[in-house]
């Protein structure tokens, strides 16, 4: 089956923080939130108009709330996606599209 794939990455307090939203051509999406390499939040299902995903960082004995906000139009042909830290809109994540045959 192929598959599509998009991923928003970005760098906090010396963090990893991935966003991945990925679909197929039977109408079979997923997205998850992963944190310096482990998921900490995941969605499967079918194509919606949005999906959020939450997880948290542990940084200097404080901990930061992280929030993905994920947007699909055209039956998640165009996907976008914004990533807040404590409420606060992160500008500076990486975008990859990727499509691959699994």
């Amino acid at each position: 089956m192929f598959k599509f794939k998009k991923q928003w990455k970005l760098n906090f307090k010396g963090h990893d923080v991935v966003v991945e939203n990925w679909w197929d051509l039977i109408l079979r999406t997923g997205e998850r939130l992963i944190i310096d390499g482990k998921v900490v939040d995941e969605h499967k299902g079918s194509v919606g108009l949005s999906q959020e995903l939450k997880g948290q960082i542990r940084s200097n004995g404080r901990t930061h709330r992280v929030e993905a906000k994920i947007g699909s139009i055209n039956f998640g042909s165009k996907s976008g996606c914004h990533i807040y830290v404590d409420g606060e809109l992160m500008g500076d994540a990486t975008i990859i599209d990727d499509a691959e045959r699994g």
